[in-house]
């Protein structure tokens, strides 16, 4: 069980400087991967971006790349074209009625500045890829921490719904002992103002009040709730638990909860159904952290 909320840093010793890497995540519907690099390691994005992929599943991921204290990347003055230009210049000054060569002047020009060493991202892919399986492995360890520390939360969620299902149970078999009877004298309430009373059968009339209670009855929802429940708790318990997977078991839990609530006669019952429902809104908050 993940968290897509996590960071790490990685710095690894080179020949000639080293590698800096980091990586930050937050929430997202799906995998969205931001990568900010030297663009002389360009040729190294696609195998870059493929670890990732390997790592991670869902989240905005903002990884960064620098390359520090490295000789080929530090700034060097193309002097073969500032020789040609300011011999150039000096020709044609004259007669031009130019100015003299300014270090702004020259610094516009394309190419003022020589660009890294052609081989820096052959010369450092090994150091790169492994830096950076260390870097996701931390990055990894430290969602792993974070999902841990939802559990708790889970925990006590899941504990709250059994016990509030607990509640609904008891009252529906009181509400299943209450409705006939109920229902059986306000069929009669119904005749009587209709001026029909006498005329049904008395049977009948227990029928069709016996009828209208069944169709009250949340004992069938409640058992596939405390189904839903079990699961939940059986993911958590193998640390499997996703936050796509707990978005669907939230939405099906949800179903069940309203389908008791428009079923309930009773006050406790509608106060658990209300709680529950709550409390399942918090489960699924927590829930949009997971991967």
């Amino acid at each position: 069980m993940r968290s897509m909320t996590a960071y790490a840093e990685q710095v690894c010793p080179l020949e000639r400087g080293s590698l800096r890497m980091t990586l930050r995540s937050v929430n997202h519907k799906a995998l969205d991967v931001s990568l900010r690099i030297h663009p002389s390691l360009f040729p190294l994005e696609a195998g870059i971006r493929a670890k990732v992929r390997e790592a991670a599943l869902r989240g905005k991921l903002d990884l960064t790349i620098e390359v520090q204290d490295e000789p080929s990347l530090e700034p060097q003055i193309n002097r073969a074209l500032l020789r040609s230009m300011a011999k150039t210049w000096q020709e044609d000054a004259e007669w031009l009625n130019l100015p003299p060569l300014s270090a702004e002047a020259f610094f516009r020009l394309p190419g003022a500045w020589l660009p890294p060493s052609a081989d820096l991202a052959d010369r450092l892919e090994a150091a790169l890829m492994d830096g950076l399986d260390g870097l996701l492995k931390a990055w990894n360890q430290g969602r792993t921490r974070e999902g841990d520390r939802l559990r708790p939360a889970f925990e006590e969620g899941a504990g709250r719904l059994e016990e509030l299902c607990a509640v609904l149970r008891a009252e529906s078999e009181a509400q299943a002992k209450e409705l006939p009877e109920l229902y059986r004298k306000r069929l009669d309430q119904v005749l009587e103002d209709a001026r029909l009373s006498g005329q049904l059968p008395a049977e009948r009339i227990v029928a069709e009040a016996g009828a209208l209670a069944e169709r009250q009855d949340v004992r069938e929802e409640l058992v596939r709730l405390a189904s839903h429940l079990e699961d939940f708790r059986e993911r958590l318990r193998k640390g499997s638990l996703g936050g796509k997977a707990l978005d669907v078991w939230s939405q099906e839990v949800l179903r069940e909860i309203n389908t008791c609530g428009s079923k309930c006669k009773r006050m406790a019952m509608t106060r658990a159904v209300m709680e529950a429902k709550g409390v399942l809104d918090q489960i699924r908050e927590q829930g949009a952290n997971l991967e």
